[in-house]
């Protein structure tokens, strides 16, 4: 999927490194500044969704027991 990601740099760097926790990412694009007077940029992001953990093959639950 492709995410765009507008802010300051600052909160597209953070938003994209959050992003990586929850999906996996393949690439993320250089800051594209707004037209005009604006501190705004643009970041584009492509990512995948990472297959959600299971339970063990092995039939256990992993837990404590």
């Amino acid at each position: 999927m492709k995410i765009r990601l507008h802010g300051t740099e600052q909160e597209c760097v953070e938003a994209a490194g959050r992003l990586g926790q929850v999906l996996g990412v393949l690439s993320i694009s250089q800051p594209y500044p707004d037209r005009g007077v604006s501190r705004l940029v643009r970041v584009y992001v492509e990512a995948r969704l990472d297959p959600l953990p299971g339970p063990p093959a092995d039939g256990t639950t992993g837990g404590p027991r």
